[in-house]
Protein backbone atom coordinates (compact mmCIF):
# COMPACT_ATOMS: atom_id res chain seq x y z
CA UNK A 1 0.00 0.00 0.00
CA UNK A 2 1.12 3.57 -0.67
CA UNK A 3 0.32 4.87 2.81
CA UNK A 4 -0.53 3.41 6.14
CA UNK A 5 -3.66 5.51 6.41
CA UNK A 6 -5.03 4.48 3.04
CA UNK A 7 -8.28 2.60 2.98
CA UNK A 8 -8.20 -1.18 2.69
CA UNK A 9 -10.43 -2.42 -0.13
CA UNK A 10 -12.23 -5.65 0.71
CA UNK A 11 -14.50 -7.83 -1.35
CA UNK A 12 -17.89 -8.70 0.08
CA UNK A 13 -20.23 -11.26 -1.42
CA UNK A 14 -23.48 -9.81 -2.78
CA UNK A 15 -25.45 -12.54 -4.48
CA UNK A 16 -23.34 -14.04 -7.25
CA UNK A 17 -21.33 -10.88 -7.85
CA UNK A 18 -18.62 -9.43 -5.63
CA UNK A 19 -19.18 -6.06 -4.02
CA UNK A 20 -16.44 -3.64 -3.16
CA UNK A 21 -16.70 -1.90 0.19
CA UNK A 22 -14.50 0.92 1.39
CA UNK A 23 -14.10 0.48 5.16
CA UNK A 24 -12.26 3.02 7.26
CA UNK A 25 -11.03 2.77 10.81
CA UNK A 26 -13.73 1.60 13.16
CA UNK A 27 -13.03 4.59 15.39
CA UNK A 28 -15.31 7.50 14.43
CA UNK A 29 -13.69 10.86 13.80
CA UNK A 30 -14.33 13.43 16.51
CA UNK A 31 -15.97 16.62 15.33
CA UNK A 32 -17.41 19.74 16.92
CA UNK A 33 -18.32 19.35 20.55
CA UNK A 34 -17.15 15.71 20.45
CA UNK A 35 -19.84 14.87 17.88
CA UNK A 36 -18.95 11.56 16.23
CA UNK A 37 -18.54 11.92 12.48
CA UNK A 38 -18.66 8.45 10.99
CA UNK A 39 -20.26 8.42 7.53
CA UNK A 40 -21.42 5.10 6.13
CA UNK A 41 -19.40 4.17 3.05
CA UNK A 42 -20.82 2.87 -0.21
CA UNK A 43 -20.98 -0.83 -1.04
CA UNK A 44 -20.74 -1.31 -4.79
CA UNK A 45 -20.60 -4.47 -6.94
CA UNK A 46 -17.13 -5.31 -8.21
CA UNK A 47 -18.11 -6.07 -11.81
CA UNK A 48 -16.40 -3.73 -14.27
CA UNK A 49 -17.61 -1.76 -17.25
CA UNK A 50 -14.69 -0.21 -19.18
CA UNK A 51 -15.75 2.79 -21.23
CA UNK A 52 -13.51 1.87 -24.19
CA UNK A 53 -15.57 -1.31 -24.59
CA UNK A 54 -18.56 0.94 -25.28
CA UNK A 55 -16.91 3.07 -27.97
CA UNK A 56 -14.98 5.65 -25.97
CA UNK A 57 -11.76 7.00 -27.51
CA UNK A 58 -9.29 8.82 -25.29
CA UNK A 59 -7.68 11.08 -27.87
CA UNK A 60 -8.83 14.36 -26.33
CA UNK A 61 -10.76 15.21 -29.50
CA UNK A 62 -13.71 12.87 -29.99
CA UNK A 63 -16.78 13.42 -27.85
CA UNK A 64 -17.46 10.48 -25.57
CA UNK A 65 -20.78 11.64 -24.11
CA UNK A 66 -22.69 8.79 -25.76
CA UNK A 67 -20.06 6.21 -24.74
CA UNK A 68 -20.35 7.30 -21.11
CA UNK A 69 -24.13 7.15 -21.33
CA UNK A 70 -24.02 3.59 -22.70
CA UNK A 71 -21.46 2.43 -20.14
CA UNK A 72 -23.35 3.86 -17.19
CA UNK A 73 -26.59 2.45 -18.59
CA UNK A 74 -25.07 -1.04 -18.77
CA UNK A 75 -23.80 -0.63 -15.20
CA UNK A 76 -27.27 0.35 -14.01
CA UNK A 77 -29.00 -2.46 -15.93
CA UNK A 78 -26.70 -5.06 -14.34
CA UNK A 79 -27.33 -3.82 -10.81
CA UNK A 80 -24.29 -1.57 -10.43
CA UNK A 81 -20.53 -1.86 -10.64
CA UNK A 82 -17.31 -0.08 -11.52
CA UNK A 83 -17.32 2.23 -14.56
CA UNK A 84 -13.62 2.28 -15.45
CA UNK A 85 -11.89 5.11 -17.32
CA UNK A 86 -8.47 3.90 -18.54
CA UNK A 87 -5.47 6.09 -19.39
CA UNK A 88 -6.23 8.72 -21.99
CA UNK A 89 -8.08 12.02 -22.28
CA UNK A 90 -11.80 11.49 -22.73
CA UNK A 91 -13.70 14.56 -23.89
CA UNK A 92 -17.35 14.56 -22.85
CA UNK A 93 -20.47 16.56 -22.15
CA UNK A 94 -22.47 16.08 -18.96
CA UNK A 95 -22.49 12.64 -17.32
CA UNK A 96 -25.31 11.37 -15.08
CA UNK A 97 -24.29 8.81 -12.45
CA UNK A 98 -26.43 5.98 -11.12
CA UNK A 99 -26.79 4.18 -7.79
CA UNK A 100 -24.42 1.38 -6.81
CA UNK A 101 -21.78 2.83 -9.11
CA UNK A 102 -18.12 3.75 -8.79
CA UNK A 103 -16.60 6.00 -11.43
CA UNK A 104 -12.99 4.78 -11.40
CA UNK A 105 -10.29 6.88 -13.06
CA UNK A 106 -7.13 4.85 -13.57
CA UNK A 107 -3.68 6.42 -13.49
CA UNK A 108 -3.24 8.62 -16.56
CA UNK A 109 -6.99 8.95 -17.15
CA UNK A 110 -8.60 12.37 -17.67
CA UNK A 111 -12.26 13.17 -18.08
CA UNK A 112 -12.29 16.58 -19.77
CA UNK A 113 -15.43 18.66 -20.04
CA UNK A 114 -16.68 19.92 -23.38
CA UNK A 115 -16.02 23.58 -24.13
CA UNK A 116 -19.32 23.89 -26.00
CA UNK A 117 -21.61 25.95 -23.74
CA UNK A 118 -24.72 24.44 -25.36
CA UNK A 119 -23.76 20.94 -24.20
CA UNK A 120 -24.62 21.94 -20.62
CA UNK A 121 -28.07 23.37 -21.29
CA UNK A 122 -31.13 21.39 -20.22
CA UNK A 123 -34.78 22.31 -20.70
CA UNK A 124 -37.44 21.10 -18.29
CA UNK A 125 -41.06 20.23 -19.08
CA UNK A 126 -42.07 23.85 -18.53
CA UNK A 127 -39.59 25.06 -21.11
CA UNK A 128 -37.18 26.55 -18.57
CA UNK A 129 -33.52 26.23 -19.50
CA UNK A 130 -30.85 25.60 -16.88
CA UNK A 131 -27.20 24.60 -16.78
CA UNK A 132 -26.31 21.10 -15.58
CA UNK A 133 -23.00 19.91 -14.09
CA UNK A 134 -20.31 17.95 -15.89
CA UNK A 135 -20.92 15.05 -13.47
CA UNK A 136 -24.26 14.87 -11.69
CA UNK A 137 -26.53 12.59 -9.73
CA UNK A 138 -29.89 12.90 -7.99
CA UNK A 139 -31.47 10.69 -5.33
CA UNK A 140 -28.72 8.08 -5.51
CA UNK A 141 -27.27 5.72 -2.92
CA UNK A 142 -23.88 4.01 -2.88
CA UNK A 143 -21.87 6.22 -5.22
CA UNK A 144 -18.09 6.62 -5.53
CA UNK A 145 -15.73 8.68 -7.66
CA UNK A 146 -12.23 7.42 -7.07
CA UNK A 147 -8.84 6.60 -8.53
CA UNK A 148 -5.63 8.32 -9.59
CA UNK A 149 -6.98 10.21 -12.58
CA UNK A 150 -8.22 13.75 -13.22
CA UNK A 151 -11.56 15.41 -13.88
CA UNK A 152 -10.89 18.60 -15.82
CA UNK A 153 -13.68 21.17 -16.15
CA UNK A 154 -11.88 23.11 -18.91
CA UNK A 155 -13.06 26.30 -17.28
CA UNK A 156 -10.95 28.92 -19.09
CA UNK A 157 -13.54 29.77 -21.77
CA UNK A 158 -16.27 30.07 -19.14
CA UNK A 159 -14.10 32.40 -17.06
CA UNK A 160 -13.30 34.48 -20.15
CA UNK A 161 -17.01 34.93 -20.89
CA UNK A 162 -17.68 35.79 -17.23
CA UNK A 163 -15.00 38.49 -17.25
CA UNK A 164 -16.32 39.91 -20.52
CA UNK A 165 -19.82 40.10 -19.04
CA UNK A 166 -18.54 41.93 -15.99
CA UNK A 167 -16.69 44.36 -18.23
CA UNK A 168 -19.95 44.89 -20.15
CA UNK A 169 -21.80 45.94 -17.00
CA UNK A 170 -23.04 42.81 -15.26
CA UNK A 171 -23.35 43.74 -11.55
CA UNK A 172 -20.63 42.69 -9.18
CA UNK A 173 -21.44 39.96 -6.67
CA UNK A 174 -23.64 41.31 -3.89
CA UNK A 175 -24.88 44.26 -5.95
CA UNK A 176 -28.50 44.46 -7.08
CA UNK A 177 -29.27 44.24 -10.78
CA UNK A 178 -31.15 47.23 -12.10
CA UNK A 179 -33.43 47.42 -15.11
CA UNK A 180 -31.52 47.32 -18.35
CA UNK A 181 -28.33 45.84 -16.90
CA UNK A 182 -27.05 42.68 -18.58
CA UNK A 183 -27.37 39.40 -16.70
CA UNK A 184 -24.56 37.00 -15.88
CA UNK A 185 -24.62 33.71 -17.80
CA UNK A 186 -24.76 30.62 -15.58
CA UNK A 187 -21.77 28.29 -15.39
CA UNK A 188 -21.82 24.55 -14.66
CA UNK A 189 -20.40 22.95 -11.57
CA UNK A 190 -17.87 20.16 -11.99
CA UNK A 191 -19.63 17.64 -9.69
CA UNK A 192 -23.10 18.16 -8.20
CA UNK A 193 -24.76 15.42 -6.16
CA UNK A 194 -28.26 16.16 -4.88
CA UNK A 195 -30.29 14.16 -2.34
CA UNK A 196 -27.72 11.35 -2.31
CA UNK A 197 -26.32 9.15 0.45
CA UNK A 198 -23.30 6.93 1.03
CA UNK A 199 -20.93 8.92 -1.15
CA UNK A 200 -17.17 8.45 -1.45
CA UNK A 201 -14.89 10.83 -3.38
CA UNK A 202 -11.36 9.47 -3.09
CA UNK A 203 -7.93 10.04 -4.59
CA UNK A 204 -8.86 11.93 -7.75
CA UNK A 205 -7.70 15.34 -8.95
CA UNK A 206 -10.36 17.91 -9.76
CA UNK A 207 -9.32 20.97 -11.73
CA UNK A 208 -10.50 24.10 -13.52
CA UNK A 209 -14.23 23.91 -12.92
CA UNK A 210 -16.25 26.64 -14.64
CA UNK A 211 -17.74 27.33 -11.20
CA UNK A 212 -17.77 25.27 -7.95
CA UNK A 213 -15.83 21.99 -8.10
CA UNK A 214 -17.62 19.58 -5.75
CA UNK A 215 -21.07 20.20 -4.26
CA UNK A 216 -22.91 17.66 -2.09
CA UNK A 217 -26.37 19.22 -1.80
CA UNK A 218 -28.92 17.78 0.65
CA UNK A 219 -26.69 14.71 0.98
CA UNK A 220 -25.73 12.59 3.97
CA UNK A 221 -23.09 9.95 4.71
CA UNK A 222 -20.37 11.66 2.65
CA UNK A 223 -16.63 10.93 2.70
CA UNK A 224 -14.19 13.07 0.69
CA UNK A 225 -10.54 12.13 1.13
CA UNK A 226 -7.11 12.36 -0.49
CA UNK A 227 -8.45 14.66 -3.21
CA UNK A 228 -6.43 17.38 -4.95
CA UNK A 229 -8.40 20.36 -6.25
CA UNK A 230 -6.75 23.08 -8.34
CA UNK A 231 -7.71 26.18 -10.31
CA UNK A 232 -5.87 29.46 -10.96
CA UNK A 233 -5.83 31.85 -8.03
CA UNK A 234 -7.77 34.43 -10.05
CA UNK A 235 -10.39 32.03 -11.44
CA UNK A 236 -13.86 33.31 -10.48
CA UNK A 237 -16.10 31.41 -8.04
CA UNK A 238 -14.05 28.21 -8.23
CA UNK A 239 -14.88 27.00 -4.71
CA UNK A 240 -13.34 23.59 -4.07
CA UNK A 241 -15.83 21.77 -1.80
CA UNK A 242 -19.26 23.19 -0.89
CA UNK A 243 -21.34 20.95 1.40
CA UNK A 244 -24.82 22.47 1.29
CA UNK A 245 -27.70 21.47 3.58
CA UNK A 246 -25.87 18.17 4.14
CA UNK A 247 -24.98 16.12 7.20
CA UNK A 248 -22.61 13.50 8.56
CA UNK A 249 -19.78 14.47 6.25
CA UNK A 250 -16.00 14.24 6.51
CA UNK A 251 -13.34 15.92 4.38
CA UNK A 252 -9.79 14.79 5.07
CA UNK A 253 -6.27 14.80 3.65
CA UNK A 254 -7.14 17.09 0.75
CA UNK A 255 -4.82 19.61 -0.93
CA UNK A 256 -6.72 22.60 -2.28
CA UNK A 257 -5.42 25.51 -4.38
CA UNK A 258 -8.25 27.47 -6.03
CA UNK A 259 -9.70 30.91 -6.74
CA UNK A 260 -12.45 31.04 -4.09
CA UNK A 261 -13.39 29.20 -0.87
CA UNK A 262 -11.20 26.18 -0.17
CA UNK A 263 -14.01 24.53 1.78
CA UNK A 264 -17.27 26.34 2.48
CA UNK A 265 -20.21 25.03 4.48
CA UNK A 266 -23.59 26.43 3.39
CA UNK A 267 -27.32 25.84 3.79
CA UNK A 268 -30.41 27.03 1.98
CA UNK A 269 -33.84 27.94 3.36
CA UNK A 270 -36.28 25.01 3.30
CA UNK A 271 -33.44 22.55 2.56
CA UNK A 272 -32.53 21.82 6.17
CA UNK A 273 -29.32 22.49 8.05
CA UNK A 274 -25.77 21.49 7.36
CA UNK A 275 -24.64 19.64 10.47
CA UNK A 276 -22.08 17.19 11.81
CA UNK A 277 -19.20 18.07 9.49
CA UNK A 278 -15.48 17.51 10.03
CA UNK A 279 -12.72 18.99 7.86
CA UNK A 280 -9.33 17.66 8.96
CA UNK A 281 -5.69 17.17 7.96
CA UNK A 282 -5.80 19.33 4.84
CA UNK A 283 -3.52 21.84 3.10
CA UNK A 284 -5.09 25.04 1.78
CA UNK A 285 -3.06 27.18 -0.62
CA UNK A 286 -4.65 29.93 -2.73
CA UNK A 287 -8.31 30.41 -1.94
CA UNK A 288 -10.66 32.13 0.47
CA UNK A 289 -10.20 29.83 3.42
CA UNK A 290 -12.12 27.53 5.74
CA UNK A 291 -15.50 29.15 5.40
CA UNK A 292 -19.05 29.09 6.71
CA UNK A 293 -21.69 30.95 4.65
CA UNK A 294 -22.65 33.31 3.25
CA UNK A 295 -25.85 31.33 2.61
CA UNK A 296 -26.91 30.02 6.02
CA UNK A 297 -30.70 30.12 5.66
CA UNK A 298 -31.23 26.48 6.64
CA UNK A 299 -28.93 26.66 9.65
CA UNK A 300 -25.42 25.35 10.26
CA UNK A 301 -24.27 23.55 13.39
CA UNK A 302 -21.68 21.13 14.74
CA UNK A 303 -18.86 21.86 12.29
CA UNK A 304 -15.15 21.42 13.00
CA UNK A 305 -12.13 22.53 10.98
CA UNK A 306 -8.93 21.08 12.46
CA UNK A 307 -5.31 20.22 11.66
CA UNK A 308 -5.15 22.45 8.57
CA UNK A 309 -2.19 24.32 7.09
CA UNK A 310 -2.87 27.56 5.22
CA UNK A 311 -0.22 28.87 2.79
CA UNK A 312 -0.87 32.16 1.00
CA UNK A 313 -4.64 31.89 1.46
CA UNK A 314 -6.72 35.09 1.24
CA UNK A 315 -8.47 34.19 4.50
CA UNK A 316 -7.89 31.59 7.15
CA UNK A 317 -10.94 31.28 9.43
CA UNK A 318 -14.01 32.75 7.74
CA UNK A 319 -17.67 33.01 8.77
CA UNK A 320 -19.71 35.31 6.52
CA UNK A 321 -23.32 36.26 6.05
CA UNK A 322 -25.62 39.21 5.46
CA UNK A 323 -29.01 40.51 6.52
CA UNK A 324 -30.77 38.82 3.58
CA UNK A 325 -29.09 35.39 3.92
CA UNK A 326 -29.49 34.55 7.55
CA UNK A 327 -30.20 31.56 9.70
CA UNK A 328 -28.66 30.14 12.87
CA UNK A 329 -24.97 29.22 12.96
CA UNK A 330 -23.80 27.57 16.18
CA UNK A 331 -21.22 25.23 17.63
CA UNK A 332 -18.43 25.93 15.13
CA UNK A 333 -14.90 24.85 16.06
CA UNK A 334 -11.57 25.86 14.50
CA UNK A 335 -8.57 24.20 16.14
CA UNK A 336 -4.95 23.27 15.52
CA UNK A 337 -4.44 25.54 12.51
CA UNK A 338 -1.19 26.94 11.12
CA UNK A 339 -1.20 29.92 8.76
CA UNK A 340 1.60 31.55 6.81
CA UNK A 341 1.32 34.67 4.65
CA UNK A 342 -2.47 34.78 4.66
CA UNK A 343 -4.51 37.89 4.02
CA UNK A 344 -6.92 37.89 6.97
CA UNK A 345 -6.33 35.34 9.71
CA UNK A 346 -9.78 35.43 11.34
CA UNK A 347 -12.92 36.99 9.87
CA UNK A 348 -16.41 36.61 11.28
CA UNK A 349 -18.46 39.26 9.52
CA UNK A 350 -22.23 39.66 9.05
CA UNK A 351 -21.92 42.57 6.60
CA UNK A 352 -20.98 40.48 3.57
CA UNK A 353 -20.75 42.84 0.58
CA UNK A 354 -21.97 45.74 2.73
CA UNK A 355 -18.91 47.63 3.95
CA UNK A 356 -20.91 50.86 4.06
CA UNK A 357 -23.40 49.26 6.44
CA UNK A 358 -20.54 48.04 8.61
CA UNK A 359 -19.24 51.60 8.92
CA UNK A 360 -22.68 53.16 9.55
CA UNK A 361 -23.74 50.60 12.20
CA UNK A 362 -27.42 51.53 11.80
CA UNK A 363 -29.69 48.88 13.41
CA UNK A 364 -32.46 47.33 11.36
CA UNK A 365 -35.46 45.28 12.49
CA UNK A 366 -34.76 41.63 13.19
CA UNK A 367 -36.38 39.40 10.57
CA UNK A 368 -36.37 35.70 9.60
CA UNK A 369 -33.35 36.40 7.38
CA UNK A 370 -31.27 38.05 10.13
CA UNK A 371 -28.12 35.94 10.59
CA UNK A 372 -27.38 34.61 14.08
CA UNK A 373 -23.85 33.43 14.90
CA UNK A 374 -23.06 32.05 18.34
CA UNK A 375 -20.87 29.47 19.99
CA UNK A 376 -17.61 29.75 18.00
CA UNK A 377 -14.45 28.25 19.49
CA UNK A 378 -11.04 29.08 18.00
CA UNK A 379 -8.09 27.35 19.65
CA UNK A 380 -4.45 26.49 19.08
CA UNK A 381 -3.90 28.83 16.13
CA UNK A 382 -0.49 30.03 14.91
CA UNK A 383 -0.28 32.78 12.28
CA UNK A 384 2.85 34.29 10.74
CA UNK A 385 2.95 37.08 8.18
CA UNK A 386 -0.75 37.91 7.94
CA UNK A 387 -1.84 41.22 6.48
CA UNK A 388 -4.58 41.53 9.10
CA UNK A 389 -5.18 39.65 12.34
CA UNK A 390 -8.87 39.91 11.56
CA UNK A 391 -12.33 40.98 12.60
CA UNK A 392 -15.32 39.80 14.59
CA UNK A 393 -18.13 42.02 13.35
CA UNK A 394 -21.79 41.40 14.15
CA UNK A 395 -24.90 43.39 13.40
CA UNK A 396 -26.05 46.15 15.77
CA UNK A 397 -29.41 44.37 16.01
CA UNK A 398 -27.85 40.89 16.28
CA UNK A 399 -24.37 40.84 17.84
CA UNK A 400 -22.17 37.79 17.38
CA UNK A 401 -22.23 35.91 20.70
CA UNK A 402 -20.13 33.51 22.73
CA UNK A 403 -16.79 33.42 20.93
CA UNK A 404 -13.70 31.93 22.58
CA UNK A 405 -10.15 32.51 21.33
CA UNK A 406 -7.84 30.14 23.20
CA UNK A 407 -4.09 29.91 22.62
CA UNK A 408 -4.12 32.08 19.50
CA UNK A 409 -0.84 33.63 18.32
CA UNK A 410 -0.90 36.08 15.40
CA UNK A 411 1.83 38.17 13.82
CA UNK A 412 0.23 40.59 11.34
CA UNK A 413 0.52 44.03 9.82
CA UNK A 414 -2.57 45.23 11.70
CA UNK A 415 -4.53 43.88 14.63
CA UNK A 416 -8.00 42.49 15.40
CA UNK A 417 -11.26 44.48 15.41
CA UNK A 418 -14.21 43.32 17.54
CA UNK A 419 -17.46 45.14 16.82
CA UNK A 420 -21.04 44.45 17.88
CA UNK A 421 -20.24 41.24 19.73
CA UNK A 422 -20.93 39.95 23.20
CA UNK A 423 -19.19 37.47 25.47
CA UNK A 424 -15.97 37.35 23.46
CA UNK A 425 -13.41 35.62 25.65
CA UNK A 426 -9.65 35.65 25.15
CA UNK A 427 -7.34 33.16 26.84
CA UNK A 428 -3.68 32.94 25.97
CA UNK A 429 -4.10 35.29 23.00
CA UNK A 430 -1.08 37.10 21.60
CA UNK A 431 -1.62 39.47 18.68
CA UNK A 432 1.49 41.34 17.51
CA UNK A 433 0.71 43.99 14.87
CA UNK A 434 3.34 45.88 12.90
CA UNK A 435 1.27 49.02 13.44
CA UNK A 436 -1.64 50.08 15.59
CA UNK A 437 -3.17 48.37 18.61
CA UNK A 438 -3.50 44.59 18.96
CA UNK A 439 -7.29 44.73 19.51
CA UNK A 440 -9.81 47.46 18.71
CA UNK A 441 -13.18 47.14 20.47
CA UNK A 442 -16.34 48.86 19.21
CA UNK A 443 -19.57 48.25 21.14
CA UNK A 444 -18.44 44.80 22.19
CA UNK A 445 -18.06 42.78 25.37
CA UNK A 446 -14.51 41.38 25.40
CA UNK A 447 -12.99 39.67 28.41
CA UNK A 448 -9.48 38.31 28.99
CA UNK A 449 -9.53 35.04 30.93
CA UNK A 450 -6.95 33.46 33.15
CA UNK A 451 -5.83 29.94 32.30
CA UNK A 452 -8.53 28.11 34.26
CA UNK A 453 -11.40 30.47 33.55
CA UNK A 454 -14.08 29.46 31.09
Amino acid sequence: MKRASALIVTVLLAGHAGAIGYPTSSRPAQGAGSIKINPQLPVIPSRKFVITNFGAIGDGKQSNTEAFRKTIGACRDHGGGQVVVPAGTFLTGPIELTSKMALVLEKGATIRGSENFKDYEATDRNGKTSVIPLIGGKKLTNVAIRGEGTIDGAGSLWWKRFRAERAAGVPQQGQPRTAGQPQESPRPKLILLTDCSRILIQGVTLKDSPQFHLVPQRCHEVTIEDVNITAPADSPNTDAIDPTSSRNLIIRRCVIDVGDDNVVVKSNPNDGPTEDVLVTDCVFKHGHGASVGSNIGGGIRNVTFQNITFEGTDNGIRIKSARDRGGLVENIVYRNLTMKNVGVAITINLFYFDKAGQQERKPQPVSPTTPIVRGVRISNITVEGAKTAGEIVGLPEMPIANVLLDNVRVNANVGLTVQDAKNVRLRGVGIVPQKGTPITVVNADVKTLQNRER
